[in-house]
């Protein structure tokens, strides 16, 4: 076989092991917040809290990939599958979150393995493409993990529709898939394709002329937190909403994502990353205000259907992160720079968003409303828009 066709074979394999890897963490993501609510019987603000061990992983995800520098980013990969795996098959053993801190200790062992895989797949898919087709397999892998998603909340609406309302089937499900991805990672053997480092230093940039760039992503971790969090646990805690509800409406986003993605992409080509970004502030603030006062101004059927649109819009403005991820593609000193500055903005984006969901907590809890829970992510909005108005067209780096 020659080069050409063992690459091909390659992606092939990388391509399936992302798209399986991805239905596992989005079947987990559809059941989280009922398992919390129903299973483990979590409060609001201790709610808020759990995203300490869900996130923390987030931000410590890059230091932990540099202290591994002396893995292949496939190695990587498989590790991170398998510690999804261990989290999901623990919480449906019975005991094994017996208890509040069992439950924290899972939920971050389960939460490492997603944020590694997070980290570390676009380096993959970037390393083990040929040249020529980089922005190509990079397409295909956004489209799997939107394909995935569909899958994963089909899966959710189906069988708690019609088949069981079990959490420990799912969980067992999407934990055993989650191990047949890390299975393909370790049979593919493709470090020769799959770049080493030679120092830890190799994955940590924190330079200065890219300031705006981790405000902007500090800005929405935070922001994207309280979607995350209370966006969820307002349709499920207040308004009771069944995993077959949540899996139907993630399903409904997945397929608006589908062609939403490359509108966006479209917008960002046509109009420049400033544009997009203080498009997608001015739709996160009014989600938010949305979220915030449809139970005050409107009867509670009318309100459920507000909230459920605004939950599926607030799904589908995650796709303008490419807008920021271009802007700094576009503006970096020099190639190096891009990967690793996109971990050092993702760690901020987490160290920022388990401020966001304990402060949101907080707020929930004190005054007793969640109105105030989503005045505070649209100031965050309005903040977040000042500063993409300060990102420059037209910028280029003479080193790209």
């Amino acid at each position: 076989m020659d080069a050409a066709e063992n690459r091909k074979k390659l992606i092939l394999f990388l391509l399936a092991a992302i798209f399986i890897f991805y239905i596992a963490e989005n079947i987990y993501g559809n059941i989280f917040n009922n398992y919390l609510d129903q299973v483990q019987k979590i409060g609001t603000s201790a709610r808020g809290l759990l995203e300490l061990p869900r996130e923390l992983p987030g931000a410590l995800s890059v230091f932990a990939i540099s202290a591994m520098f002396f893995l292949s980013e496939g190695a990587i990969a498989a590790v991170a599958c398998f510690l999804l795996s261990a989290g999901l098959i623990a919480l449906a053993v019975p005991g094994f979150a017996g208890n509040y801190w069992l439950l924290c200790l899972w939920i971050g062992v389960a939460s490492f393995g997603q944020h590694f895989f997070m980290v570390i797949v676009d380096a993959i898919v970037l390393h083990t493409a040929s040249p020529e087709n980089r922005s190509l397999r990079l397409g295909q892998m956004k489209s799997l993990i939107t394909a995935a998603g569909l899958v994963g909340s089909a899966f959710v609406w189906f069988k708690w529709k019609y088949v069981s309302q079990n959490f420990n089937i799912d969980f067992i499900i999407a934990g055993t898939v989650a191990f047949i991805a890390g299975l393909i990672f370790v049979i593919m053997k493709p470090a020769g394709h799959f770049k080493k480092c030679a120092s830890w230093r190799d994955r940590i940039v924190l330079k200065k002329q890219y300031s705006l760039y981790y405000v902007l992503e500090a800005l929405f971790g935070a922001r994207k937190q309280v979607f995350i969090t209370f966006g969820f646990w307002l349709l499920v805690f207040t308004l009771g909403k069944s995993p077959a509800y949540m899996g139907k409406l993630m399903l409904i986003a997945g397929v608006i994502g589908l062609a939403f993605r490359p509108f966006i992409g479209k917008i960002i080509q046509v109009y420049g990353e400033r544009r997009a970004l203080i498009s997608e502030s001015v739709l996160v603030v009014l989600v938010c205000l949305g979220y915030a006062f449809a139970m005050k101004l409107f009867s509670l059927e009318t309100a459920s259907i507000i909230l459920s649109a605004c939950f599926i819009a607030d799904s589908s403005l995650f796709a303008f992160s490419m807008a920021r991820a271009s802007y700094l593609a576009r503006t970096v000193e020099k190639r190096d720079d891009l990967t690793p500055s996109l971990y050092s903005g993702m760690a901020i984006n987490h160290v920022t968003s388990i401020v966001g969901a304990v402060l949101g907590g907080l707020l929930w809890k004190v005054t007793g409303d969640h109105l105030w829970v989503f005045l505070f992510a649209a100031v965050l909005g309005v903040f977040y828009g000042i500063f993409a108005n300060r990102v420059k067209d037209g910028e280029q780096a003479a080193m790209l």
